[in-house]
């Protein structure tokens, strides 16, 4: 369907609860859904997967650190990366 798996198995989630929740209005809503999310997929087909992965580890890629992340990290974490 142009959609990558994860997208896809959310969009069909939101119109199988619609349809049983005889919410009949949301169906252009998961539309547009679709649309975009066939935008995105087309864009970048591991969007999905690396949003998942950003909201599991937000922590470390924080664009601003705090100090109590920094403090907590094990000792030497980070070297070796280049800048």
């Amino acid at each position: 369907m142009g959609v990558e798996k994860g997208s896809f198995a959310g969009i069909v989630f939101l119109a199988v609860f619609a349809l049983v929740a005889k919410m009949y209005w949301a169906f252009p809503v998961v539309g547009v859904i679709y649309l975009i999310a066939r935008w995105v997929t087309k864009k970048d087909d591991q969007f999905v997967a690396i949003l998942l992965r950003y909201l599991n580890e937000e922590h470390v890629y924080d664009a601003t650190p705090r100090a109590s992340d920094v403090n907590s990290r094990p000792r030497g974490w980070g070297k070796g990366l280049p800048r």
